[in-house]
Order: C-alpha cells, then sequence, then structure tokens
C-alpha cells in the first residue's frame, strides 16, 4: 500500500502542476483574444474622427471615442492619483472636475513627476474657467489592492490613490458621469501619453507560449523522474 502511495502522488503533483501552467497559459491566449478586440475597437471608434461628447455618450460603450467640447473647470477641487509611473519615474496623474452640457466630467489634465521621494506634493495650478477640451474618453480601472480611498477634499490638490465616482460624487455632492477624459492636446506643463492597451496581444502570446513550454517540460522532466525511480525499486 505504501510503496502504490509512494507512486500515484508524484504523478498527481505533476499533472497537477502541468494542469495550472496549461491553464495559465489559455488564460494568456485568452487575454490575447481581449486585447485584439479591444485594438480593433479602438481602430474602428478612431476612424469616426472626434465628435462631441453628448455624441459619444449615445455609444453604447464611449471608451476610446475622441471628443471636443466647452466646460467650466472646477479648479477647486483638483485631484492627485497617486502612484503613477512615467518612465520608471513615480509621480502624479492631474484631475479636475469640469462641468458640461452632459453633465459633471472628471478630466485628466496629464502626467506630472513627484517633487521628492518625501510624499510632498506637486504645486498644481489651474484657472476656474470655461475652457475647450479635446481628448479621448476612458474608464478607470480598479486596483482590489486599493480597499479604500480617501475623499476628504477638503483641501486641493486632494491625493487620492483610485478614482471611485460613488465616493467623488457623495463628497462634492455632485453626480460624476462614469468616465474619464484623457486629453490629447499637447500642454509643456503635462505629460500626456494615454495608452487604452498597455500590453500588447503579440506580449500575451508569448508568454502563453510560455506557460505552454513550461508545462512540456515539467509532464517531460516529472515523467522521467517518476518513472526513474520506479525503476529502481524493482
Amino acid at each position: 500500500m505504501f510503496s502504490r502511495t509512494s507512486r500515484v502522488i508524484p504523478w498527481l503533483l505533476t499533472g497537477f502542476s502541468v494542469a495550472i501552467m496549461c491553464g495559465l497559459g489559455y488564460w494568456q491566449l485568452d487575454r490575447m483574444v481581449q486585447k485584439q478586440q479591444r485594438l480593433a475597437s479602438i481602430a474602428h471608434k478612431q476612424s469616426n474622427g472626434t465628435l462631441s461628447l453628448e455624441e459619444a455618450l449615445l455609444n453604447q460603450d464611449p471608451r476610446d471615442i475622441t471628443v471636443s467640447f466647452s466646460g467650466a473647470l472646477d479648479a477647486n477641487h483638483i485631484l492627485l492619483l497617486d502612484n503613477q509611473i512615467h518612465k520608471q519615474r513615480v509621480g502624479f496623474d492631474v484631475l479636475a472636475p469640469v462641468y458640461t452640457n452632459a453633465g459633471w466630467l472628471l478630466v485628466n489634465f496629464g502626467w506630472v513627476p513627484a517633487p521628492d521621494l518625501t510624499r510632498t506634493l506637486p504645486d498644481i495650478r489651474l484657472a476656474s474657467e470655461m475652457r475647450a477640451f479635446t481628448g479621448i474618453i476612458s474608464a478607470p480601472g480598479e486596483n482590489p489592492l486599493v480597499k479604500e480611498t480617501n475623499m476628504a477634499l477638503a483641501q486641493s490638490p486632494a491625493l487620492v490613490q483610485y478614482i471611485d465616482f460613488a465616493a467623488l460624487s457623495h463628497a462634492l455632492e455632485r453626480n460624476f458621469l462614469p468616465f474619464i477624459l484623457q486629453l490629447t492636446t499637447p500642454d509643456p506643463a503635462f505629460i500626456r501619453e494615454h495608452k487604452a492597451v498597455v500590453m500588447s496581444p503579440e506580449k500575451h502570446l508569448g508568454y502563453a507560449l510560455q506557460w505552454f513550454g513550461l508545462a512540456i517540460a515539467a509532464a517531460a522532466i516529472g515523467g522521467f523522474a517518476i518513472s526513474k525511480k520506479g525503476r529502481s525499486y524493482e
């Protein structure tokens, strides 16, 4: 009984490891297909040119549509999105509410570097005024590592860990559209390099091939080692 169990357990462990690696490989392939579909959707939406904000919001999924509109900037409630990386340097994304004909919209003015490593906030100055905005509509991603967001907006700029529209609407007592406008017009005060798709489909395919390769190697090495150990008992 002990001999049979000692032979079965290594096979089970090897099979379990191979199954996990294959599962990760198929997951990467699924991510590759999702990125391909997203890129095709972006290309289609960008081919329509620049729309008004109202026209863009008529779409079931207005993400990645280029829009142009006029709105009233509220410079009294500037947000600094923490831990944003640009070329291996830590900084912040600068966001502010803008009132438009479609409602309140959060606008991302771009990235600024952190002044130092002591958590000092940059000095951001914007004017509360009517102005024209041109950019791409996006939706904020969720960060599973962040459990709560500081929405104490008594000071401006206010540091936040991620964008929570429900908390923001409650703190400012105004309803926000569930999107962010990523400004695309050049501005020397900010770095604006919005990328809707950060990792290309080709990278996901490469990772998938790596996982499948590891699965094959694990199966081969594990099978050889177990068989050799079994023959040594005979």
